[in-house]
């Protein structure tokens, strides 16, 4: 299972466009004429090429949010580029950025207009609008450092998840064969179709809709034979919570589920894949998912 994640952002941002041409007299101008107007000012020391810059960004079209990095589970960062390394594709954001020190916060105003080929997203958009927050600036040597540490506890996550996989293949096993038998204890139904099991209610806060929850899975046909798991891949999916990022299924199951709780979902078509079925998935297909609920941001 896949997301969207923050670099949509930024690859929305990515954009070959002509000079800009916004009025200055309510904050700066970048290096390609957009107004960037400042809420907090630090004055302290701006980003230099070769730092990362990394900072919370909200991208909106007036009160409409379009997207966001709160709540995900990555801070964005960029590194400022050289001068040699600047070219008409570089992100319009790094513009901003440079213009920016730790603690600032800023709006980046964008007019539409100013792309060469407007995408059919933004048709009805004539200004999007950048929020953004910067956080802190990380010399390249620091920013390594903190890569390596992160693949550490990336192979270390992906060690455990594997480790602890054929624990979960047996139980998925037999909490499936005693449903298909029907005499699996405790099975409660939703109203929407949804039946399921808590085999460990956690002891966390249950997540509400727009939550960012991590749920380790292992789903199944309801023969048994596995599609899909996130152990094998040690990383669990990551997703907000009731906004259609996920099945139904899972969104009306996650919300059931305590911090730390694990359970049995058996998904009927219309909460899952449906008609159409996705990929390996035919359509009208029933599924079986043991979960369990990780973390919720």
């Amino acid at each position: 299972m896949k997301i969207l994640n923050f670099s949509i952002i930024l690859s929305a941002i990515v954009v070959i466009i002509s000079c800009g041409s916004e009025d200055a007299s309510k904050g700066d101008l970048t290096r390609r004429g957009y107004r960037l107007e400042k809420h907090i000012s630090t004055n302290g020391p701006k980003p230099v090429p070769g730092e990362y810059a990394y900072f919370h960004i909200v991208m909106r079209h007036g009160d409409s949010v379009l997207n966001s990095s709160y709540g995900s589970d990555q801070i964005p960062r960029i590194k400022i580029p050289t001068e040699e390394e600047y070219t008409k594709e570089t992100p319009i954001i790094i513009d901003a950025l440079a213009l920016m020190s730790e603690g600032d916060s800023a709006t980046l105003f964008f007019p539409t207009d100013s792309l060469d080929d407007i995408p059919p997203a933004f048709a009805h958009i004539k200004l999007i609008e950048y929020d953004l927050n910067f956080l802190e600036i990380k010399t390249d040597e620091e920013f390594k450092e903190e890569m390596q540490a992160v693949l550490k506890e990336r192979e270390e996550q992906i060690a455990e998840a594997q480790a602890i996989r054929p624990e979960i293949v047996e139980k998925a096993a037999q909490a499936l064969a005693a449903y298909n038998a029907g005499n699996l204890p405790n099975l409660q139904k939703t109203d929407s179709g949804l039946e399921y099991v808590i085999h460990d209610e956690g002891t966390g806060d249950l997540p509400a809709p727009g939550d960012m929850v991590s749920v380790h899975y292992y789903g199944t046909f309801m023969d048994g034979k596995r599609f899909d798991d996130s152990y094998e891949m040690g990383e669990p999916y990551t997703f907000p919570l009731g906004q259609q990022r996920a099945i139904a299924g899972w969104d009306v199951g996650i919300a059931l589920l305590n911090e730390g709780a694990t359970a049995s979902f058996f998904i009927p078509p219309a909460l899952g894949y449906g008609e159409a079925g996705y990929m390996d998935i035919p359509g009208n297909t029933p599924l079986y998912f043991r979960v369990q609920l990780m973390s919720i941001n």
